[in-house]
């Protein structure tokens, strides 16, 4: 079987699918890396596997899958190993709340706090011509407004806040459900709902923005070790950073981490910032 990942090493989405890929076994696939520093994911071919222009896609014996999640859940379906998804019709449902979660909050909010505390300098180095052109190419338009905003406020830009209320939010969750002392989010089985959310939490630790949200969550921080532990989390996540991303990750994240700290403390201050579960 032909197996292909087009990714980047630092990307929470390509590490999420790596990790599928491990964690079923299959070691056998080949690796395209696609640098997102050199725009490599606007090159007009891979445009035609993924029109979005964005990391990872998989191709399987000329099946083109693209969207992370999917592709995870796909890999889970495709090839022997133990099951990455309960059984029960409902603990599905369940687990695929996490998922979504990633899509629909975390995932943004870990492009903002990234873009905010290291990219920042480097959108605003560009002339505004070279700005345009890169906006020109992003086809999700929430993208290119988180990346305008950024550009000009930094910080300070709203979907900053609105990232760290979507990561409060899941780590309330989080806190709630381990609070009973299971090992897993589904007590003893391993899902794609820890594969989902690990790269989330390793980006925030590269950052040093972890314990913004763990410091007085004990049970969150022993189930997130308990991945890192996980030979997949080694090999996919950690294997791929590259020596010189850590100091600027942790460097850059430090900049910002008192600002992220004032954002989480007013929001637990508002009405909406009571405990969700």
């Amino acid at each position: 079987m032909a197996l292909t990942l087009y990714h980047f090493n630092n990307s929470v989405c390509s590490e999420k699918v790596r990790m599928a890929l491990n964690e079923k076994g299959v070691t056998h696939w080949e690796s395209r890396e696609i640098d997102l520093f050199k725009s490599e994911q606007f090159d007009p071919e891979y445009l035609k596997l993924n029109p979005k222009g964005v990391v990872p896609t998989l191709v399987d014996d000329g099946k083109v899958l693209v969207e992370s999640t999917l592709i995870a859940e796909y890999i889970d379906d495709s090839f022997p190993g133990p099951s990455l998804k309960p059984e029960s019709p409902f603990e599905k449902a369940q687990m695929r709340l996490y998922p979504k979660a990633c899509d629909e909050g975390l995932h943004q909010g870990v492009a903002v706090l990234s873009y905010s505390a290291m990219f920042m300098d480097r959108l605003r180095k560009l002339t505004s011509e070279e700005f345009d052109s890169h906006l020109k190419k992003i086809v999700d338009l929430e993208r290119r407004d988180r990346q305008i905003a950024v550009r000009e406020l930094g910080v300070e830009a709203p979907h900053v806040y609105r990232g760290t209320v979507a990561f409060e939010k899941i780590f309330q969750k989080l806190d709630k459900v381990l609070s009973d002392g299971r090992t897993w989010l589904f007590k003893d089985q391993y899902t794609l709902a820890e594969i989902n959310l690990a790269p989330y939490f390793a980006r925030l630790e590269y950052l040093n923005l972890l314990d913004v949200w763990t410091a007085d969550r004990p049970a969150v921080v022993q189930w997130y070790r308990r991945i890192q532990d996980r030979t997949a989390y080694k090999t996919e996540v950690i294997d791929w950073i590259r020596p010189h991303e850590w100091e600027e990750m942790h460097a850059a994240g430090s900049r910002i981490k008192a600002k992220i700290q004032k954002f989480r403390s007013h929001y637990l201050e508002t009405d909406f910032g009571a405990e969700l579960y």
